[in-house]
C-alpha cells in the first residue's frame, strides 16, 4: 500500500459532497504538485471533495518523489503487467474514500497526468470505479480491446508538442473508445509540451463539466 501522503480537502461550499475528484500525480512527482490543478478543479466543481494520493512504488527516486509503478526497464511488454499490478491497491483507496465522503462511483471522477492519467485510464476498464476519466498527457498501458465495455466518460487532454508521450497515443485511443461506443473527448493543446498548462486544466475540467451535464439531459426526461 502507499507509504506516501494523502490530501484532502472538502467541498468549497459546506454540505455533503457532490462529486468526489480523485487527482493521481505524475512520474517523479508528488501528491502535493497536484494541489492547484485540484484547486482549479474545485472553482468550477465547489460541491467535490479532492482527494490527492501520493503513488505506490516505494523504489520510485528515493526521497519524497513518488511513481504510480516502477519505470526502470519499462517497455510495450510489461507496461500493462505493472499497472495492473497496482491496481487493486489503488481500487481500494477510491472505494475507501467513497465510503468516508459517501459519494457513489458514478459520481467519482479519476484527474491524471501522465502516468497517473495511465493508472487512472487502466482502472476504469474495470466497471463500477468512476464515472468518468479526465487524462492529462497520458496513453493506455495497452488499448481496449473488441468488445470492452467501459462505462466512463473519458475526457483526454494533450499537448501538440508532447515528447514524452507522444500525442498519437491520445488520437489513437480516442479512436478506439468512439468505435466501443464509449463517451470521449480529445482536445490537443496548441503549443504545448508534457506540462499541465492553465489552459489545458480549463479544457479538462470544461469537458468534465459538459459530460456531466449531457450525462443528466439523456437521464432527466
Amino acid at each position: 500500500m502507499s507509504s506516501g501522503r494523502v490530501f484532502r480537502f472538502a467541498p468549497a461550499q459546506e454540505e455533503k459532497p457532490g462529486h468526489l475528484f480523485v487527482f493521481l500525480h505524475g512520474c517523479g512527482a508528488t501528491a502535493q504538485s497536484m494541489i492547484p490543478i485540484a484547486f482549479k478543479f474545485q472553482a468550477r466543481f465547489p460541491s467535490a471533495a479532492l482527494v490527492l494520493p501520493s503513488g505506490f512504488d516505494p523504489d520510485a527516486r528515493g526521497g519524497a518523489a513518488q511513481d504510480w509503478y516502477p519505470t526502470r526497464g519499462l517497455h510495450c511488454d510489461n507496461h500493462r503487467e505493472r499497472v495492473a499490478a497496482v491496481l487493486p491497491d489503488f481500487e481500494d483507496l477510491v472505494r475507501r474514500e467513497q465510503t468516508n465522503y459517501g459519494v457513489p462511483a458514478s459520481r467519482t471522477v479519476l484527474i491524471g497526468f501522465s502516468q497517473g492519467g495511465t493508472v487512472a485510464l487502466e482502472a476504469v476498464k474495470s466497471p463500477g470505479i468512476a464515472g468518468a476519466v479526465v487524462a492529462f498527457s497520458s496513453r493506455y498501458a495497452r488499448l481496449p480491446g473488441c468488445g470492452a465495455r467501459i462505462g466512463s466518460r473519458i475526457h483526454l487532454v494533450h499537448g501538440e508538442f508532447d515528447s514524452v508521450v507522444s500525442r498519437v497515443y491520445a488520437e489513437r485511443a480516442a479512436r478506439v473508445l468512439a468505435g466501443l461506443h464509449v463517451p470521449v473527448t480529445l482536445d490537443i493543446v496548441e503549443d504545448l509540451g508534457h506540462a499541465l498548462s492553465h489552459r489545458a486544466i480549463s479544457l479538462g475540467s470544461l469537458r468534465l463539466l459538459q459530460g456531466i451535464y449531457e450525462g443528466r439531459r439523456h437521464t432527466v426526461h
